[in-house]
């Protein structure tokens, strides 16, 4: 009579270890998986990359141009047979890591084309803008010493990294959420700008959703966002160094680099006082000369109706940039 109830206490228990066992097994594994594949641990990236890999089947280097999200909403890449990686809230630190796993990869292109966003480049006393945006958790072990070189701080990247690895349903709960269930997450924790886009990375803005008061509140964030900085901006500092590490690996392996400045809406381009402006213009002719690239400046190339809130283009504003852009630059210098 009492073996019966034992022998489903002992069924119940070897259930309970053999659940308890596979549970183990499977962050083991997703936690190798993480550090070994950017597709879970930086899907923003990681889905770009693959993209690109399918454009390279039929158009071994294209050139690429690398940005935050003005490039990602304004650059239609396959109106200039190029692809778009831009991804929003990166900055000159992400990018070089982003230039150095292409690398890794084995992609070439024949031109990279590298955003240089003003605000971005702002000298902050150590700690570079981009700082505020960057989350340890999309990089791997191996990548957090350079962005702390960078000055973002180490502490912060270690322990949204070590989650990663010791709870990745914890650590990486954003990343994977993102993939099954977006509508469960932020939009700016989805990281799914890889995949929203389309085959070369441009991700357009639907205006046909933009009502006035959407694009009022729009203009207004945009200039809460950048005024301050903007107003006292003195570029420099760990995010320079980037982008000249940036410019420096490119020309190492052979590939040719332009910096861009993109389109920005006149009331946008005001909140920079004129000084500040032409300290900015200094700076950036003297780091390109230095280092043995040419500028695009293409502030001015699109008018106020083509933006959706002064500093991201709407389609149209989109066509305007990129068929200028591909007549002055990617024709002369890609078209064998």
């Amino acid at each position: 009579m009492r073996s019966r109830p034992a022998t489903a206490r002992s069924r119940s228990r070897r259930a309970l270890a053999t659940g308890f066992l596979a549970l183990l097994a499977a962050t083991a594994g997703l936690s190798a998986l993480g550090e070994a594949s950017y597709l879970v641990r930086d899907p923003a990236y990681g889905d770009l990359e693959a993209r690109l890999a399918v454009v390279e089947r039929t158009d071994p280097s294209p050139a690429v141009f690398l940005g935050t999200s003005r490039v990602n909403s304004g650059f239609d890449a396959g109106r200039a047979g190029a692809f778009n990686f831009g991804v929003p809230g990166t900055g000159p630190v992400t990018h070089n890591v982003y230039l150095r796993r292409l690398i890794a990869a084995g992609h070439r292109p024949r031109l990279l084309l590298v955003e240089v966003l003003p605000a971005l480049a702002a000298d902050l006393g150590g700690e570079p803008l981009e700082a505020r945006m960057i989350d340890g958790s999309r990089f791997t072990r191996d990548e957090l010493d350079r962005l702390a070189g960078y000055g973002v701080p180490r502490d912060r990247l270690h322990s949204q990294w070590r989650g990663t690895r010791t709870n990745p349903w914890l650590g990486l709960r954003f990343q994977l959420l993102g993939r099954v269930a977006p509508w469960a997450v932020p939009p700016h924790r989805r990281y799914d700008e890889g995949r929203t886009g389309d085959a070369r990375g441009w991700h357009r803005i639907p205006e046909e959703v933009l009502t006035p008061a959407l694009v009022a509140a729009s203009r207004a964030r945009a200039r809460s966002d950048y005024a301050d900085v903007l107003r006292t901006l003195t570029p420099g500092g760990p995010a320079e160094r980037a982008l000249r590490d940036t410019v420096r690996l490119a020309h190492e392996h052979g590939i040719p680099v332009r910096l861009v400045v993109m389109p920005e809406a006149a009331w946008f381009r005001d909140l920079v006082p004129a000084e500040v402006g032409a300290r900015f213009d200094r700076w950036l002719a003297r780091l390109a000369g230095e280092e043995g690239c040419p500028v695009t400046d293409a502030r001015r190339w699109v008018p106020d109706t083509g933006f959706a809130d002064g500093h991201h283009l709407l389609p149209g504003g989109a066509a305007t940039f990129t068929d200028r852009l591909t007549a002055e630059v990617l024709a002369p210098e890609v078209t064998p």
